[in-house]
Formats: C-alpha cells, structure tokens, sequence
C-alpha cells in the first residue's frame, strides 16, 4: 500500500508538471504570434499610408488590397486571438472589416494626430493593438494579454484624404 500511494504523488507531480509546462509553451508561442501579427499590421499600414477604406487605387491615395492582405495575413498564421478595444480605437474583425461596438476584434487601431502645427502637412501616427491569450489545454482561455506598438508618421494618411468612412482622428 506504501508503493501505491507514493506512485499517486508522484503521478500528479508528473501532471502538474506537465500541465505548467505545456501553459509555458503555449504562452510563449501566442505571445510570438502576436508580435509577429503587430508588426505585421504595422508594416501593412506603413507601406499603405494609413488605414485604407478604399478597395481601389486612385489618383489620391494608393490604397489597394488592404483587407486583403490583413485577411491573408490572418489566415496564414492562423491568428485567433480575440479582445475589446479601448477608448479612441477602432476594432477590426479577423477579415479586416469594422467591427460593431459589442463585438470581439481582432485588432484595434487608433490614429493620433503627430503635429499640432497647422503649417505642416497632416500627419498621424497609428497606434495598433492586438491580443494574445494564455491557454491552458484543460482550462482553455484564462487571461487576456494586449500588445501594442506604434508606426513612425504617416504624411497625407489616405482615410483623410479620401474619407469613406469619417474617423475621429481626420477632423
């Protein structure tokens, strides 16, 4: 009877083990999604002058597949992660769409005006926020994490030249 219920303890040291070992590793691999789905974000919305509304190029803005490549770029690292936006951003869905005031986004974005004088060009600089979550494999999502990072200044940005949609931070 000594043997078994040594065997019993050490089993479950053997799971708990386990269980924080594989919560290690999944922590560390959404987190590297995440960066990697922030830079991602950040460098799309660098090379394409903003945040694009328009699904066409034209003579002012050169706007083109921006929901596409957020949507491709979702699919291929099979981004899953989901959270609310704070106060000033803008929510985006997994296919690059505006999300609604009580939906689940999956990135958030916020334009802030980069200079407050009015003898410069318009400029923003975005502000990108994306989720990651700790995942256990029995309890599955405990916690939700934010990471955020920032693009360098945006000159002309296209959504206030071309405004389809009228945000916030064009005014």
């Amino acid at each position: 009877m000594k043997e078994a219920v040594g065997g019993v303890s050490l089993f479950t040291i053997v799971i708990i083990f386990v269980i924080l070992f594989t919560g290690y590793i999944s922590l560390s691999i959404n987190y590297s999604k995440a960066y990697n789905v922030k830079n991602e974000l950040i460098n799309i919305i660098r090379n394409q002058g903003g945040v694009c509304t328009s699904q066409t190029p034209n003579s002012s803005n050169n706007c083109y597949n921006f929901v596409e490549q957020i949507t491709d770029y979702f699919r291929e690292t099979n981004y899953r992660s989901f959270g609310n936006c704070g106060e000033g951003f803008v929510g985006y869905t997994r296919t690059g769409e505006l999300a609604g005031t009580g939906d689940r986004t999956a990135f958030c974005i916020k334009g802030i005006p980069a200079n407050g004088n009015s003898e410069l060009p318009n400029a923003l600089y975005y502000q990108v926020k994306v989720f990651w979550q700790l995942d256990l494999p029995i309890f599955s999502r405990l916690f939700n994490f934010t990471i955020s990072g920032e693009t360098a200044r945006v000159y002309a940005p296209n959504e206030c030249i071309d405004a389809t949609i009228n945000y916030d931070w064009c005014s």
